[in-house]
């Protein structure tokens, strides 16, 4: 006749149980953060399609931002620059 565990084997194997089950849930976890990460990267927002013309039209959502030229510099030459001398 064989002997029942004792209360100590069955609790190191739920606890042995439950770390398995943590780290499949993290490794889970991880894999779908990296996933989301990588989908919603601002290299993937340009998207391409091709008509019926074979022609790849290509588009790219930059937010509506732009940059006229001239806009970093300063306006009357005299912007205050960085110290460079020591008093």
């Amino acid at each position: 006749m064989a002997t029942p565990p004792s209360r100590i084997d069955e609790a190191r194997r739920r606890a042995a149980t439950a770390k398995q089950a943590a780290l499949s849930l993290a490794a889970a976890g991880f894999i779908a953060i990296a996933l989301l990460a990588r989908t919603s990267h601002p290299a993937h927002l340009s998207s391409s399609s091709q008509g019926s013309t074979g022609l790849t039209v290509r588009t790219q959502d930059d937010d509506g931002l732009s940059l006229d030229s001239g806009q970093l510099a300063p306006s009357n030459g005299s912007g205050g620059g960085a110290q460079t001398g020591v008093s």
